[in-house]
């Protein structure tokens, strides 16, 4: 081989580590690029009447105790949900309602799995917990809200005299906390929910925007006192690192051998033109 073909051989390899260096720094920056966005926020405060002046109100506290008298579930926040529906009139509408102090509330407590129902002006809201198979960790595996399209909160419905039930898709995790913490998160929390029924007539989606959320489920505690805190992360929901790494890795190996098959091409190459001309 010709030396003046080798001294390209540092310069490759130069630019395979400016490259790769690169995308691994993309890669590891890719979820918190996703979070810089600017949060729009679905209302400032709960009003304490039913004039449009908003004034500062405490937070709500919904608790569920189990059969012994202890508590099981405990929620705070400050609850308003929103329902997407259309008119008559064939145009996209949008009815609120904030989540009361004062509810109907029932569940179950057992050892693995718990739930707590919320029930309000015609609203009942279902909220599924359980416990990673370890034991370690327990989550919010399924929100489910369940209402008549007659409700009075829809102006000019569309399709009245519909049974409506919408959830969060099979499989949700939810605020995976440590047993015995209390999730925190001073971050608005917003929780989708659409129908999982193919069959679903009403076409309403529902959001349930959670300010200043604390949680905790699987108490058991005589003090009915919140456990330690578990802040919750930056975005204010669960964050899966499998994707950015996994994109940082592709991108890598695809760079390394765009580089290697640069190489082996120049080198081949180069090497024919030099046996073409010996000849």
């Amino acid at each position: 081989m010709n030396l003046s073909n080798m001294s390209h051989i540092p310069e490759l390899l130069y630019l395979f580590m400016f490259i790769l260096g690169i995308n691994f720094s993309s890669a590891l920056q890719l979820e918190g690029l996703s979070t810089k966005k600017p949060r729009i926020t679905k209302y400032t405060m709960k009003p304490t009447s039913a004039s449009a002046t908003a004034t500062p109100s405490s937070l709500s506290i919904y608790r569920l105790n189990g059969t012994s008298g202890v508590t099981c579930i405990l929620i705070q926040t400050d609850g308003l949900l929103s329902i997407q529906y259309r008119d008559k009139y064939g145009e996209d509408k949008e009815a609120d309602t904030f989540m009361p102090d004062q509810m109907d509330i029932s569940g179950e407590c057992w050892e693995d799995e718990s739930r707590i129902t919320l029930g309000w002006k015609g609203f009942v809201l279902n909220m599924y917990f359980s416990k990673t198979p370890g034991g370690e960790r327990w989550y919010v595996n399924n929100v489910e809200l369940i209402y008549s399209s007659n409700n009075n909160i829809f102006e000019h419905i569309d399709r009245p005299g519909l049974d409506v039930k919408l959830s969060t898709p099979p499989g949700t995790l939810l605020f995976p906390t440590p047993v015995g913490k209390a999730y925190t998160c001073d971050q608005e929390v917003i929780i989708t929910m659409f129908a999982q029924d193919e069959n679903d007539k009403s076409g309403h989606l529902a959001k349930l925007y959670l300010r200043e959320l604390k949680m905790q489920s699987f108490m058991y505690k005589s003090s009915n006192l919140w456990g330690p805190t578990f802040q919750c992360s930056a975005t204010g929901t669960y964050r899966d690192e499998t994707a950015p790494i996994a994109v940082g890795s592709t991108l890598a190996v695809a760079t390394v051998c765009t580089v290697v098959g640069y190489g082996l091409w120049r080198y081949f190459k180069v090497k024919k033109f030099q046996y073409g001309t010996m000849a």
